[in-house]
């Protein structure tokens, strides 16, 4: 099984920006790793930008916009941008998988519950198998008119709804233990 690493959204924006990620704590620190793991393995790794179209957040050619610079130290074989929740909407990213002969997708990046959790159900229904990191993933917590929840809360109840059949959730270190 040839298997692709996502690299989702792992901008400025998450930590010097609005949306500061604050769950898991070292999620940044597992992405970096498993990103190592997957040079040294030979695996695809694909970085996904966002582009945000709400004039707030990932303005284009901001600060915030741009991948985090560690991020940009370790290698990759493919960058592409996105202006919706899922890295499959109106990009590249399925003609490269079949390109690459992928077919299973490693979910790593942010936000847990939105980019992650969309590209995984997307990629679960386009026929790829998914496993999605559960601490090289992260989120922030969120308050809005429907309620109020934790980032570990959120993380964790994304995490649960994807492992009910989208995903095969594991930490970066069982990743890497089991996925040659």
């Amino acid at each position: 099984m040839k298997k692709a690493l996502l690299v989702i959204d792992v901008q400025n924006e998450y930590f010097t920006g609005k949306l500061k990620v604050t769950y898991p704590s070292n999620s940044l620190d597992n992405i970096l790793k498993v990103m190592d793991y997957a040079k040294e393995n030979n695996m695809i790794t694909i970085i996904v930008q966002h582009t945000g179209s709400d004039g707030n957040t990932f303005i284009r050619k901001s600060n915030e916009w741009e991948i985090h610079p560690k991020i940009l130290e370790k290698s990759c074989d493919y960058i592409i941008e996105k202006t919706k929740p899922s890295s499959f909407y109106k990009t590249n990213l399925e003609e490269i998988l079949i390109k690459e002969d992928i077919d299973e997708v490693i979910i790593s990046g942010y936000m847990t519950q939105m980019c992650c959790d969309t590209t995984a159900r997307d990629a679960f229904h386009k026929g790829y198998n998914v496993k999605f990191l559960s601490d090289a993933t992260g989120t922030i917590d969120v308050s809005n008119d429907i309620g109020t929840i934790n980032s570990e809360d959120l993380h964790k109840a994304t995490l649960i709804a994807q492992s009910l059949g989208f995903s095969k959730v594991i930490s970066s270190e069982d990743f890497m233990k089991i996925c040659l």
